[in-house]
């Protein structure tokens, strides 16, 4: 494994949530609140609740949650590699530092306000840390469990693409075989230069992942294309139209070279005089689009010429439908329509944060 999927598997594994910013932040806060009502009500009770204990008490602990984020947030990079119950005991002792400063300041400042002179009750201050470590552990036993259900979930999902991606690798791999055996036939040069494309292909299907960049997908779809070339000759043509950076972007593996092979194999292939073959990557607002388009064999019954377009594209397109789902989490899309002889693919989805 890489030095930065080795990073990004660690960080991922990491159960406590990011405090720099994003979600993690926000429900630290809110828990945050909550234990300040919590403690209002618990001080005086519903009906003589007093509002002014609750502003003070909940700006001691919104000192105390913002300082711990700080505190844990800097030292996150490094606890990447330490055992789980060191991790623990550094965040907690932490937090309670955390307490004592914010206890430590809340006294020196209390007493230089009512009384003119800087002075602290430690026990106050020992009172504020014991109450303190109370939630502080509930907070870090909340994180470690929901941390668990997510590592949980992540290998029912993987375990699932594994076996959907599993669907889709002998029938690319039997298809890239087919191509090279019609190409030794006609020019051993082409041949050759076939092989090498084809090692880089299988090198990539191969891969023991479920998770690729954009880029390393575009890359070996080029390769594939590049290998229809020398079969097809000048009876296929394609073109790519790139409108966004595709490193920051992850996809499911295997996600267009299905797509492209069927419109080579089912769309341009069967046609006399070719075809071609448009890719058009970009975005809208917070979403990606891929659009394929390609052509298809001319036909005079317009419904022979749909069933032309979809008879080898049901698979494909059922299958990564169900990959697309899985991988984004709901937040994908994959629509298909047969307009004026072209077959339409359009791929939308949200890319996953981090």
């Amino acid at each position: 494994m890489s030095d930065s999927g080795e990073k990004q598997a660690q960080t991922d594994d990491y159960f406590i949530p990011n405090l720099c910013r994003g979600q993690g932040l926000l429900g630290l806060f809110v828990m945050a609140a909550l234990l300040a009502v919590l403690m209002a009500l618990v001080y005086s009770s519903i009906a003589a609740f007093d509002f002014l204990w609750l502003g003070k008490t909940a700006l001691l602990i919104f000192w105390i949650a913002s300082i711990s984020a700080v505190f844990l947030c800097r030292a996150r990079p490094f606890m990447l590699h330490l055992t789980l119950p060191r991790v623990t005991l550094i965040n907690y002792l932490l937090i309670l530092f955390a307490a004592a400063l914010c206890a430590i300041a809340a006294e020196y400042w209390n007493s230089y306000f009512l009384r003119g002179i800087w002075q602290a009750d430690f026990l106050a201050i020992l009172n504020t840390v014991l109450i303190a470590a109370i939630p502080a552990g509930v907070v870090l036993q909340l994180y470690y469990l929901q941390q668990r259900l997510h590592q949980q979930q992540r290998a029912v999902l993987e375990a699932r693409l594994q076996a959907l991606q599993a669907t889709i690798r002998p029938h690319f791999l039997f298809n890239s075989l087919n191509s090279l055996a019609t190409l030794i036939r006609l020019d051993a040069d082409k041949a050759e230069k076939t092989v090498e494309n084809l090692c880089d292909l299988f090198r990539y299907a191969l891969k023991n992942t479920t998770s690729v960049t954009l880029r390393e997908e575009v890359d070996a779809c080029e390769r594939y294309l590049e290998i229809e070339k020398l079969r097809l000759d000048e009876r296929l043509e394609y073109h790519w139209d790139i409108k966004i950076d595709l490193n920051s972007i992850c996809v499911p593996a295997l996600m267009l070279q299905p797509l492209i092979e069927n419109a080579v194999f089912h769309g341009i292939q069967p046609a006399s005089e070719g075809g071609y073959l448009y890719v058009t990557i970009y975005s809208e607002a917070d979403e990606i689009y891929i659009d394929l388009v390609n052509s298809l064999p001319h036909a005079t019954d317009e419904q022979s010429m749909y069933s032309c377009a979809t008879s080898g594209h049901h698979l494909a397109l059922n299958n990564l439908r169900c990959r697309l789902d899985t991988f984004f989490n709901g937040q994908a899309d994959l629509q298909e329509a047969v307009l004026q002889n072209h077959y339409h693919t359009r791929i939308r989805f949200k890319p996953l944060e981090g």
